[in-house]
């Protein structure tokens, strides 16, 4: 296929080179920390939500991983990175309210959650899994589980490795129009649109460790704890819960895979 847009510098983005993932790594780093921002940030007293009966006070239902402001007005968000507004910045171990309407504290995945057995009923995660390590995924997966109240549900969604396969191997238009879809996101110049390298991205750029086909994903949650029948393939903006599933976004729809879990 002919690269009808140079993979070159650019005035906007000086030096850019899409073949160079661990230094376009930093880039990454730098752009996070311009979304990780809010208008204000109100630290709350005393310590997090420990036990079901402190999320419900609070008027939480569930946990949304990967995200400064969850768009879900019963949930709490978290990120391993630091919130900011103009006046304060977010630390470990505190929960704030964000903007006057969301809860927020920072969570490290790798780490033991901060929360009793049973204490929420939904967890979410959207392209958050494919960022840390087989065994890192395994054990956040267990304590998402072990927070999870009877009847919970988890939901997680991630690129799909076999729709980039199947897109390569067949030449269906996916891995061009994937392609345009990043672009419009503006984060760096077009990229090459070369099929090897545009599969080859989803291993090397923005941080991704391990990426997953729904037998992949079906493995590290049957390591977690879950049992087959609990774990289910499901539709964007479908599942279990509605509101939960509610949360799914429409940009990344093109590569996405859906799976749930309950409890």
């Amino acid at each position: 296929m002919k690269q009808t847009e140079p993979n070159a510098p650019t005035e906007r983005f000086p030096g850019w080179d899409w073949d160079d993932p661990d230094t376009l790594a930093t880039r990454l780093d730098a752009f996070s920390e311009l979304v990780a921002t809010c208008d204000q940030l109100e630290a709350r007293p005393g310590a997090l939500p420990h036990d079901h009966t402190d999320f419900r006070e609070l008027g939480i239902t569930g946990i949304e991983f990967a995200a400064f402001r969850t768009a879900h007005p019963e949930g709490l968000g978290t990120d391993l990175a630091t919130l900011r507004s103009p006046v304060a910045a977010t630390e470990p171990g505190t929960l704030y309210r964000v903007d006057g309407d969301r809860w927020f504290t920072r969570l490290d995945i790798s780490e033991p959650l901060p929360f009793a057995d049973a204490s929420v009923d939904w967890v979410y995660a959207e392209h958050l899994i494919e960022h840390v390590t087989l065994p890192v995924a395994v054990g956040w997966l267990r304590e998402a589980r072990r927070v999870l109240r009877p009847g919970g549900v988890l939901r997680l969604t991630t690129p799909d490795l076999a729709r980039y396969l199947v897109g390569y191997a067949t030449g269906d238009g996916f891995l061009a129009k994937h392609r345009r879809r990043l672009t419009t996101l503006g984060f760096g110049p077009p990229m090459p649109d070369r099929p090897a390298f545009l599969v080859n991205q989803i291993f090397r750029h923005f941080g991704h460790q391990w990426i997953y086909d729904l037998d992949e994903l079906r493995h590290v949650l049957t390591l977690a704890g879950f049992t087959p029948e609990q774990i289910r393939h499901c539709a964007y903006r479908q599942g279990l819960r509605p509101d939960v599933a509610d949360l799914d976004t429409a940009f990344r729809t093109d590569e996405t895979i859906y799976v749930e879990a309950d409890r």
